[in-house]
């Protein structure tokens, strides 16, 4: 089994971020399969201590590992989250393990190969040097869990492909989303202070493109400072109201007052305008063809969790949850 399938990034949108996309009539994660759901705010009888709130299989899951799963997936801050918020996050920590449980009664494992491979792609959540090194020694752990879970769910979805027809069919049937209006290509150099910025613009007199990314390079403070100045292309609305009416006065290659913000003190330089124009198919095609793979993975994955809500034997118990549960249909 490869863990290269989803090299583009489509695995990953399955879990980070928001809630997995279910199927129509699937219902609230909320629940087991001997139990009906447990109301929000309901004081139904909970296992001790009161901090359990989920048991799948011979496992149990405290307030302690659903912290570790928010925190992993939108930071420290997680618990300022609404509680509609939190309860979709619980909702997916519930998946998260019914999936685990599946794997692990499925004997899935992970070399120590794969381990360091899925490791890589989940730098962004901010696992310690120790966790890291935990997980590829052992099985068990949060890190480890997840590392199954990732390549279980891989698993599931390795097979799916979409076809130049399909692609072909959606780009026909949703043009609107490929057209693209009028753009501008935008520079900048951001400085801290006016005096600054007027000494920086009077070099700018009659200087060429090369010499205004030097100046960007040097003395910008702007984040895109490393590319020259380089800010990209935007669309009419794109832009604060100030900066952008400052840009659409300019000629390709001008450069414009200095215009002060909130951040400091900006030149600006048009690179170029771009007109209106609909995107081709064969430059569209990418896009197209890693969104419809997206939505196909999504759909087997939450086929597969309405099968194993039926199948496992789980219990939630969100009365324990710090926060007040939000029962919501999927």
């Amino acid at each position: 089994m490869t863990m290269r399938v989803f090299r583009d990034g489509v695995f990953r949108r399955l879990f980070m971020g928001a809630a997995l996309v279910t199927l129509a009539g699937i219902g609230p994660a909320c629940r087991s399969k001997e139990s009906p759901p447990v109301p929000a705010g309901s004081t139904g009888s909970s296992p001790e201590p009161e901090n359990v709130v989920l048991e799948v299989g011979g496992s149990t899951y405290r307030v302690v590992d659903f912290s570790r799963y928010a925190a992993a997936s939108v930071g420290g801050n997680w618990q300022k989250l609404g509680a509609a918020t939190l309860s979709q996050f619980f909702d997916n920590f519930v998946d998260d393990k019914l999936l685990l449980q599946a794997a692990l009664n499925e004997n899935v494992s992970l070399t120590p190969e794969e381990k360091r491979e899925w490791i890589q792609k989940l730098k962004e959540e901010g696992w310690t040097p120790e966790e890291e090194a935990a997980a590829l020694n052992s099985d068990s752990g949060p890190l480890a869990e997840r590392l199954l879970v990732e390549k279980y769910t891989s698993g599931l979805v390795k097979d799916l492909s979409v076809s130049d027809d399909e692609v072909r069919a959606y780009y026909e049937s949703h043009k609107s989303e490929f057209f693209l209006p009028d753009r501008v290509k935008v520079s900048q150099i951001l400085l801290p202070t006016e005096a600054g910025a007027v000494e920086v613009w009077e070099k700018l007199r009659g200087a060429s493109e090369e010499d205004f990314r030097t100046l960007a390079k040097a003395e910008s403070v702007g984040p895109e400072a490393a590319e020259g100045g380089q800010m990209g292309v935007f669309q009419k609305g794109q832009l604060p109201p100030e900066m952008e009416a400052a840009v659409l006065s300019l000629q390709p290659g001008e450069i414009s007052p200095i215009v002060e913000s909130s951040y400091g003190f900006h030149i600006f330089r048009l690179d170029g305008r771009y007109g209106a124009e609909q995107t081709a198919l064969e430059d569209a095609s990418g896009s197209i063809r890693v969104n419809l793979l997206d939505q196909k993975a999504r759909e087997v994955v939450a086929r597969r969790l309405l099968d194993l809500r039926e199948s496992l034997d789980w219990t939630a118990y969100p009365e324990g949850l710090p926060f007040a549960y939000q029962k919501v249909e999927r």
